[in-house]
């Protein structure tokens, strides 16, 4: 199914990027989403595979109203890109930190606003496309809301727009969407020794079971 195209009210700089990425999508790539049927009317946490910029995006694609996607804090220090990545309704975290207190507050805050979070468990973009190992404090991030974690892997950013950031194209993009999880599913307990790596070893053994579908030719 070619992305829904919403009209959604919000910060301009938000409606911007999204248009902007929905026009690169178009014109390196043909955009494709499978599973639009997994995603939740209500607030949900969106976990998904990270290769590029346009990550974001990809998600934003999936709702009607505005996200919010969690962020290492090094990009909100330039004065040009804290402003641009605060609009995009970025949430800074600390990278390799267990201090996110201030995080897990704003993840919880957007939610309760009726925002939806997304969440990149693996830290930073696959320099291939290829899965990395979750980060243990993305696998607690994700529970603490008590909302639907919904799974989402995508196959082709990293040729449009990969991390060496150079533009290519003539790919298909596809936005595969699982069916949601419920938080005590993949929750073992506080008296769990390493808790948190559980759950983010959970949520990216749910990512890798998403597999590229069969699409039709250009």
């Amino acid at each position: 199914m070619r992305p829904r195209y919403f009209k959604f009210p919000g910060k301009y700089v938000y409606k911007g990027w999204w248009h902007l990425a929905a026009i690169i999508c178009d014109v390196f790539g043909r955009t494709e989403i499978y599973g639009y049927e997994n995603v939740p009317d209500r607030p949900c946490i969106i976990v998904a595979n990270h290769v590029s910029y346009l990550d974001p995006m990809a998600a934003g694609f999936l709702h009607e109203t505005e996200l919010c996607a969690v962020a290492r804090d090094t990009l909100m220090d330039g004065w040009i890109s804290g402003p641009f990545f605060r609009r995009l309704n970025a949430i800074p975290v600390k990278r390799n930190s267990a201090n996110n207190l201030q995080a897990f507050r704003e993840v919880l805050a957007r939610v309760r606003d009726g925002h939806g979070v997304i969440i990149f468990p693996e830290g930073t973009r696959s320099p291939d496309g290829s899965l990395l190992p979750g980060k243990p404090g993305a696998g607690l991030l994700a529970i603490k809301a008590g909302v639907p974690i919904l799974p989402m892997r995508t196959f082709g950013f990293n040729e449009v727009l990969p991390r060496s950031n150079k533009l290519g194209g003539g790919v298909r993009i596809v936005i595969c969407v699982g069916a949601p999880m419920r938080p005590e599913d993949i929750d073992p307990g506080k008296g769990v020794r390493d808790r948190e790596q559980v759950i983010v070893n959970r949520i990216m053994e749910r990512i890798a079971s998403i597999e590229m579908p069969k699409i039709r030719s250009y």
